[in-house]
């Protein structure tokens, strides 16, 4: 496959990842409950990727009990990411949630240390200052009536990003060359009978369907648990990590310009600049690994 069309995937599936916000919005603005949406793009999700593994089901044959263990793990933390996330977006607006999720940056630097116990390099902690106050710049710390804030929204999306995070650093142990359909697919029907069990899918007898659901459970199914995992493993083998997590950054100004324009959520100068304060956080961390990349691009 072209690098650049590797690249692209890459930035596509981080886009995708962007768009979900404002679609959940729109869904609930819709008149669906939280536990509607969740449940139904669960659902959906897991039929499609179903669908798709069944023609590399003979690669399911060579899954250990611990690859299959840790894809199901990495489908509750999926879950754990989606439900957080989701309920914070009925509490706050898309651009406050998204930017609580987006502190997985830090949060994946403290679980590496929990596990390994190495301490953040210089470089690190010059990413974390710049996101700190990129965070709280981007949530608008001075200018926001805090009180109409609610509590539980934030809590909720700091929630998410711990799951989210925790999902990021071990997906990192699952084996290589296993197929990247089948794995999402593992991951997806996991995560869809843990959403169950906490959503149960009454939208199957409830009506909802038929009252335009289907189109939500489609596109945020879509945008969120089809199209950037397998994006992310067809062109991620290709491209490399460090590159693939800047490329993914696009995530947030995607996530923040949509819900500017789709849900015309007023967003501040400083907000702005809090944003690419943000992402220059997430390059600088991996401006080592790319350099490195470049010097021997065999590796």
């Amino acid at each position: 496959m072209n690098r650049m069309i590797a690249i692209l995937l890459v930035l596509l599936g981080g886009a995708s990842y962007g768009l979900i916000s404002p679609a959940v919005k729109m869904a609930y603005d819709a008149g669906f409950s939280p536990a509607d949406v969740t449940s139904s793009q669960y659902g959906a999700a897991m039929s499609i990727l179903v669908l798709i593994a069944l023609f590399q089901l003979r690669r399911l044959r060579g899954m250990t009990g611990r690859d299959l263990g840790l894809l199901v793990f990495l489908g509750v933390l999926s879950t754990g990411t989606s439900v957080f996330y989701y309920l914070s977006l009925s509490y706050l607006p898309a651009s406050l949630a998204i930017v609580l999720l987006f502190q997985f940056t830090w949060v994946v630097m403290v679980i590496d240390y929990l596990i390994t116990r190495n301490k953040p390099t210089p470089i690190k902690w010059t990413a974390l200052v710049l996101i700190f106050i990129g965070t709280l710049l981007a949530v608008d710390l001075f200018h926001t009536q805090w009180m109409g804030v609610s509590v539980l929204g934030i809590v909720l999306g700091l929630l998410s990003s711990v799951t989210y995070s925790a999902f990021l650093y071990f997906t990192s142990y699952v084996r290589p060359g296993s197929s990247p359909f089948v794995n999402s697919a593992v991951i997806s029907i996991a995560s869809t009978l843990t959403v169950f069990l906490i959503f149960p899918p009454k939208f199957l007898w409830n009506g909802s369907l038929g009252e335009g659901l289907w189109v939500w459970a489609l596109i945020i199914g879509g945008l969120g648990q089809v199209i950037p995992p397998l994006f992310f493993n067809v062109g991620i083998p290709r491209i490399g990590g460090p590159l693939a997590a800047v490329l993914g950054a696009v995530e947030l100004p995607v996530a923040v310009v949509s819900a500017f324009w789709l849900l015309h959520e007023e967003v501040f100068g400083a907000q702005w600049a809090g944003i690419l304060l943000i992402l220059a956080g997430i390059v600088v961390t991996e401006l080592r690994f790319l350099g490195a990349r470049k010097k021997n691009p065999a590796t």
